[in-house]
């Protein structure tokens, strides 16, 4: 082989071993980011799993599923502490509307199934089961204020994650769209 055969081989060489380096650190940062996403999604799964406990409370205690008063205070304490996260407040109010208009969803289905078999499991307080429902809800307004400000906001592609990672009970696809699609609504302040 003569040198210049040599030097284009080196050179060839190099070039591969740097888009091999480059590809190899895309997808690990794709992948750090699927990791955050699905976190984010497992946050939002873990708040709509509760709600069979609120049902079971509110049953039990003969408490209406609704709670109007309750679901304003949860939106407007949403708006605020979003608004102090640098999230659009507006964009996180109709978030925080369908989780709540599923979380009634889910409740009413429970009811529904708890007509032929009574639930076995026992109530628990409803005040513990609502702190930590308002930690869920911090947590997912932080998680998702940070996705955003390190420019990895949810994104169509993340919508088969998103089905596949909520698996709640009596969560349906509907609902599932519905949650997803406000969630691509979610803006930085401006």
């Amino acid at each position: 082989m003569d040198l210049r055969t040599e030097k284009v081989m080196l050179h060839n060489a190099t070039v591969y071993f740097l888009i091999i380096l480059y590809v190899a650190q895309t997808t690990d940062k794709a992948l750090a980011q699927t990791s955050d996403i699905e976190e984010f999604f497992l946050l939002i799964d873990e708040r709509l799993s509760h709600m069979e406990y609120v049902v079971l409370h509110k049953v039990k205690n003969k408490i209406a599923i609704e709670d109007i008063v309750r679901e304003q205070f949860v939106i407007e304490s949403a708006v605020k502490s979003a608004a102090e996260l640098g999230l659009f407040g507006p964009s996180v109010e109709s978030f925080f509307e369908a989780q709540i208009s599923i979380a009634k969803a889910i409740q009413y289905r429970h009811l529904a199934d708890w007509l032929s078999k009574p639930p076995q499991a026992t109530a628990p307080d409803l005040e513990v089961i609502r702190l930590k429902l308002s930690d869920l809800g911090d947590s997912i307004l932080s998680k998702l204020a940070t996705l955003i400000r390190n420019n990895t906001p949810v994104i169509e592609q993340h919508s088969e994650l998103f089905y596949d990672t909520i698996s709640t009970k009596n969560v349906s696809k509907r609902d599932k769209a519905r949650l997803f699609d406000a969630l691509l609504l979610i803006q930085k302040q401006k």
